[in-house]
């Protein structure tokens, strides 16, 4: 993961920023793929035929994100339903093991791509982002929280953490380093979202900017009125560690770790710290 990180995203903007200046017109006034640093940098080295390439590569890779975004939308929907934190029809799975209700209500999303033929489509999308554009982030540090949670109710239910197959590397500190990250990121962004810079307080500018975390607080007021649960949340000692776990003999697993530690730990120095990284 590391080094895929670095050569797909550190390596290639560090040569974007060395091919394309910061002043071009075409990356600050372009539109569409055209704006594409990408595209620019080969349209500065004189290449004719590889930004039309490059283009139809995009479009693919467009083309996989949708076709993941819909997998991964209608088995969450899908998830949903069957949990009963939505509409239990949207739980229903086909013989084929198809969540057909998921696909189609994420399909039908979907077809809001088409507002991009629109006259004010700027707006349009500049809204559409503002729904999304948080999402991430609350997700992050909800991810964060339900760690640092399922780690102190391991704790006080006496168990190890031996028992697991994964463990993060920085334990719950890591998670809590970046919740207050993320907390500090979503405090700065309510700022500008209420001061946009070089304007005054505008409220078109802030729900542009900050009605992700409205649309959140709508869908948790609507899911407590739903499920008549109250509750903010569930106590440590009512949190269930075991369901939903993949059967395994813990004694085995335990045995090839302990074994797979010691023979890294045989090895030098290079070989861990490279280990550690990839």
């Amino acid at each position: 993961v590391f080094w895929r990180i670095f050569l797909f995203y550190f390596l290639s903007l560090t040569f974007i920023g060395l091919l394309v200046p910061y002043t071009s017109n075409d990356l600050l006034g372009g539109g569409g793929t055209s704006a594409s640093p990408f595209v620019i940098a080969i349209k500065n080295g004189g290449i004719k035929a590889l930004p039309s390439i490059f283009n139809a590569v995009i479009l693919i890779a467009v083309l996989s994100v949708g076709n993941s975004a819909v997998y991964g939308c209608s088995r969450t929907i899908q998830s949903l339903g069957m949990q009963g934190l939505a509409p239990a029809f949207f739980g229903y799975v086909d013989r084929k093991g198809r969540p057909l209700m998921g696909i189609f209500c994420s399909a039908v999303f979907g077809l809001l791509c088409f507002l991009s033929a629109y006259r004010r489509q700027d707006e349009v999308f500049a809204w559409l982002l503002s729904v999304s554009g948080l999402a991430t982030i609350f997700l992050w540090f909800n991810i964060g929280l339900c760690h640092v949670r399922f780690r102190l109710a391991l704790h006080l239910h006496g168990r190890s953490t031996d028992e697991l197959v994964f463990t993060a590397v920085t334990g719950i500190y890591g998670s809590l380093y970046s919740m207050a990250l993320l907390l500090v990121v979503l405090g700065v962004q309510f700022w500008v979202a209420l001061f946009p810079i070089g304007l005054g307080a505008n409220a078109k500018a802030f729900f542009q900017n900050y009605l992700g975390s409205v649309v959140i607080l709508v869908f948790y007021a609507a899911h407590k009125l739903w499920t008549r649960n109250w509750r903010l949340y569930v106590p440590l000692a009512e949190i269930d560690l075991d369901s939903g776990r993949r059967e395994a003999d813990m004694e085995i697993i335990r045995k090839e770790i302990e074994e797979a530690h010691a023979a890294l730990r045989a090895k030098p120095f290079y070989a861990r710290l490279w280990d550690y990284w990839c």
